[in-house]
C-alpha cells in the first residue's frame, strides 16, 4: 500500500522545488521477505545508504530496519521467522545538505489485493471482461483466466487498463468462465476471487403461440445480486432496444406478438445492483415463420337464390393457414351444427361463396356462420347472418298480403326493402318500403285468369361495416313465395230452361282445378245428372225428359291443383215458362 509518513514533511515538500528532494528508490514489490526496488537517480552528493524502513503497523510507527550500503545493490532479505505482516517504505541517504529524502510507496509481504470482475459481457461470440482495480500500489498488471475443459488457464496479462476482450471465446453457443488475478514486478499474484460467467441465452420458435421462448442461465456472484433484466431486440436489422424489463430473478420469458417473416434477434441484459454494471448474453436471431391465424372472418351476406336455396359469402384474412373450414347452420341462431366440412383452398381465395342445397329458407329463417380449424388446432368463428323469410296468404278480398322478418346479418343496417313480383315468368317491382315497415298488400284482378297464381320475393338493401371499418353495399334476397287465391264458386239459386239463364252451371273463378264434378239429384235422392266438366251446365232434363219444375238437389266437388278441396251442395229451383 501507498504510504507517505509526516505532515510536516508533506507540508515541506509543498513548498520546495523539485530539485531540492533526494529521490527515493522506486519500490518494486516483496517476494517473500526480499524486497526489490530499482535504484534512483540522485546527483546531489555523495551515496551514504538506503534505508530498509519497516512495522507491523500500517500506521507506524516506522523504525530503520537496515541501511544498504551498496549504492549498487537492489533488494533486501528481511528475516520474519514468524512469518509476520510488515508493512515497509525506503528512503535513499545522500549527503545533500538542505535536501529532503523523499519516501517510497509502502508495500507489505503480503500478494497484491484482489480485482474483483465487475461483468463479463457477450460481443457476438467475444466477451468483454472488466473488472475493479486492485487497491495495491505493486500492481503491474492482471492475469485473466478462463474456465476450460482441462481446468482454470490463463489466457492472456493486461498491463493497461481493466478490460479485456476475449476473442477466443465461444459465448455465442457456450456458458464461458473468468477469474481476474492482479499481478505485481515479483510475480506475487492476488488470491482468486468469485468467478463470472457469461449469461447463455437459447431460444426457440412457437408457431402457434407466434411466440419466442427465451431461457437463459442467471448472472452470478454480483455483491448485491441482479437489481434489473431486460429483453432487447432488434427486428430486421434494426439496432436492439429495450423492449421489456422482466423479474431480476427470471431465467425465462416468452416474447409475443411476432410477425411472420420478420427477422428477430433478441439478447438478455441483466444490470448488478449498486454498482450498475452491465452483462449481456449471446444474441439469438429467428425468422418468425408463424401460423398466421384467422383474423376479421365475417359473414358478408346471406341471400336465396331463384332456385330457394341459401347462398352465404364470406371474407378473412387471405394470409391466415387454415387446415379445415365448416360452414354452420341453425333455425334459432343457437343450436349450429355442421352442414359443410371441406379442407381449406389454396390459396385463400378473398371472399367465398357457398350455396346450400339441403336447406330450406321457404320454410323459415336459417341462420349462418363460418368456423375455421388452423393448423395448430385452433377455432375460430365469423359473424353471423341470416336469410330473410317471406311469407303471405290471400285474403278474402282477392288480394295477397305479404310479411318478412327483417335484415338479420351482423354489422349490417337496413336502409329499405324492395317487394318483386313474378307472373308467368315476367317479373316487376311492386314498390320500396321504409325500413320499419315489413308489410305489403298485392291487389289480385280476379278477371285476370294468367295470375290466379302470383309469386313474390323481397329484396333488402344495406350497408355492411367491415372489422376493418370499411364498408360496402349488400342485398339480401328472401325466399321467393307463390300465392295461389283460394277458388271462389258462385252458385245461382234458379234456372229457366226456356228462359235467360238455361243451364245451372256453377261460377267459378280464381281457381287452377286439377278435377270436377258436379251431381243433381231430385227429392228423392235419385240422381238426374253427372259431369266431370265445369263448362258443361244442367239444361233440366233427365236423358231426353224435360222434368218439371221444381226445387232439386245439387253436389259439387272441385279438387284444386295444390290439393285443397272445396265441396258445395244446396238446392236450386228449375223454373218452367207457362
Amino acid at each position: 500500500m501507498k504510504k507517505i509518513t509526516g505532515i510536516l514533511l508533506f507540508c515541506i515538500l509543498l513548498v520546495l522545488p523539485l530539485s531540492a528532494q533526494i529521490q527515493a528508490p522506486d519500490f518494486l514489490c516483496v517476494r517473500g521477505d526480499t524486497l526489490f526496488w530499482e535504484l534512483p537517480a540522485n546527483n546531489c552528493g555523495p551515496f551514504v545508504a538506503y534505508e530498509v524502513w519497516g512495522s507491523q503497523n500500517e500506521a507506524g510507527p516506522y523504525q530503520l530496519l537496515s541501511s544498504v550500503t551498496n549504492p549498487a545493490q537492489d533488494f533486501y532479505f528481511h528475516p520474519n521467522p514468524g512469518g509476520l505482516q510488515w508493512f515497509f517504505f525506503l528512503r535513499s541517504n545522500y549527503t545533500c545538505p538542505g535536501q529532503i529524502p523523499l519516501n517510497s510507496d509502502t508495500l507489505d509481504n503480503r500478494p497484491p489485493e484482489k480485482s474483483p470482475i465487475l461483468s463479463v459481457s457477450v460481443q457476438g461470440s467475444d466477451v468483454l471482461v472488466t473488472w475493479q482495480p486492485s487497491p495495491s500500489p505493486e500492481v503491474i498488471g492482471y492475469i485473466v483466466y478462463r474456465e476450460t475443459a482441462i481446468g482454470v488457464v490463463p489466457i492472456d496479462t493486461v498491463y493497461t487498463g481493466n478490460t479485456y476482450l476475449d476473442t477466443d471465446a465461444a459465448a455465442d453457443v457456450q456458458q464461458e468462465s473468468y477469474f481476474v488475478n492482479a499481478l505485481d514486478a515479483c510475480g506475487n499474484t492476488s488470491i482468486f476471487d468469485l468467478k463470472h460467467s457469461t449469461i447463455l441465452l437459447e431460444g426457440s420458435l412457437n408457431p402457434c403461440r407466434q411466440s419466442i421462448s427465451l431461457s437463459w442461465t442467471p448472472y452470478n456472484n454480483w455483491p448485491a445480486g441482479i437489481g434489473q433484466q431486460a429483453v432487447w431486440a432488434g427486428i430486421n436489422g434494426a439496432a436492439p432496444t429495450s423492449a421489456m424489463t422482466i423479474g431480476k430473478n427470471d431465467t425465462a420469458f416468452e416474447f409475443p406478438d411476432l410477425s411472420d417473416g420478420d427477422v428477430y434477434c433478441l439478447f438478455i441484459q441483466a444490470t448488478a445492483q449498486g454498482t450498475g454494471a452491465v452483462a449481456r448474453s449471446n444474441q439469438i436471431c429467428l425468422t418468425a415463420d408463424i401460423v398466421q391465424a384467422i383474423k376479421d372472418m365475417y359473414v358478408v351476406n346471406v341471400s336465396v337464390n331463384a332456385s330457394n336455396q341459401a347462398v352465404v359469402t364470406w371474407a378473412w384474412n387471405q394470409n391466415a393457414e387454415i387446415r379445415e373450414v365448416q360452414v354452420l347452420s341453425s333455425t334459432d341462431s343457437v343450436n349450429y351444427s355442421a352442414i359443410s366440412v371441406e379442407p381449406s383452398p389454396v390459396p385463400l381465395p378473398e371472399e367465398v361463396v357457398f350455396e346450400d342445397a339441403a336447406g330450406q329458407p321457404a320454410g323459415g329463417k336459417l341462420f349462418y356462420k363460418i368456423q375455421t380449424l388452423d393448423d395448430c388446432d385452433s377455432l375460430a368463428s365469423s359473424t353471423y347472418g341470416s336469410t330473410i323469410f317471406l311469407m303471405g296468404e290471400p285474403l278474402s278480398t282477392t288480394d295477397n298480403l305479404l310479411t318478412w322478418t327483417a335484415l338479420d346479418i351482423e354489422n349490417a343496417a337496413v336502409q329499405s326493402y324492395e317487394i318483386f313480383k313474378s307472373v308467368n315468368g315476367s317479373v316487376s317491382s311492386l314498390g320500396t318500403t321504409s325500413v320499419d315497415s315489413r308489410t305489403w298488400e298485392d291487389v289480385v284482378d280476379p278477371a285476370d285468369i294468367s295470375a290466379l297464381e302470383n309469386c313474390y320475393y323481397v329484396v333488402a338493401s344495406a350497408t355492411l361495416t367491415a372489422p376493418d371499418g370499411s364498408s360496402r353495399s349488400i342485398k339480401s334476397r328472401s325466399n321467393t313465395l307463390c300465392i295461389e287465391q283460394g277458388l271462389r264458386i258462385f252458385i245461382p239459386n234458379a234456372f229457366a230452361p226456356e228462359g235467360i239463364n238455361q243451364k245451372f252451371k256453377p261460377l267459378i273463378v280464381l281457381g287452377n282445378i286439377s278435377s270436377y264434378e258436379m251431381r243433381i239429384y231430385d227429392r228423392n235422392g235419385q240422381r238426374l245428372f253427372v259431369s266431370n266438366n265445369p263448362e258443361e251446365g244442367w239444361d233440366g232434363r233427365k236423358g231426353e225428359r224435360k222434368l218439371p219444375q221444381g226445387m232439386y238437389v245439387y253436389a259439387i266437388s272441385i279438387v284444386q291443383t295444390d290439393g285443397r278441396t272445396v265441396e258445395k251442395q244446396g238446392t236450386v229451383l228449375l223454373l218452367r215458362g207457362q
